[in-house]
């Protein structure tokens, strides 16, 4: 699979927000970002794993961490999502499989009874520092599979007060 990986600079992808505008991880420089990518509406799995990042979203501000949401679902249907289940985090949409692939995210086809069709980007965590080199990155084939958001978030801190370097890279 081809795409980005630790240390690398972040790539300049601009993120359509949901009710408007755009977002690049660019515009949090000199902040830590996690950026979560869900694997849309149809996923029950990642609406639970949202309420968590909710519960958690005031301690990972504690720390300066900014947190941003993305799925390849488009306006419309992501806007339903964060009505349905109250979501207050910020929420980008219609991730283009490119993207996707240049996140190094896995890409499944929708079900055919799905209202959706075509691809969306299986699950991923992205931790940007400040510096705007991704720190660290875990990225999933399965809904079943993802990082979990206390043992994110205690990393985070052991990473910010012993400045810990991105390691995996030899």
């Amino acid at each position: 699979m081809t795409g980005i990986k630790p240390a690398d600079k972040f790539p300049d992808i601009e993120f359509n927000m949901v009710g408007g505008g755009t977002r690049k991880l660019q515009d949090w420089a000199d902040r830590w970002v996690v950026l979560i990518v869900y694997r849309g509406n149809h996923c029950p799995r990642c609406k639970s794993y949202v309420a968590k990042l909710q519960t958690l979203a005031p301690a990972y501000a504690e720390r300066g961490v900014e947190l941003l949401l993305v799925s390849t679902d488009p306006e419309n249907i992501a806007q339903r999502t964060i009505e349905e289940n109250n979501w207050t985090l910020p929420v980008a949409h219609s991730l283009t499989v490119a993207n996707s692939r240049l996140l190094s995210l896995y890409v499944t086809e929708h079900d055919a009874d799905y209202e959706l069709s075509g691809c969306y980007a299986e699950p991923g965590l992205f931790l940007v520092n400040p510096d705007g080199l991704v720190q660290s990155m875990e990225r999933s084939n399965s809904p079943s599979i993802r990082p979990d958001l206390e043992v994110v978030l205690d990393g985070i801190i052991g990473t910010q007060e012993r400045n810990l370097p991105i390691r995996g890279l030899a």
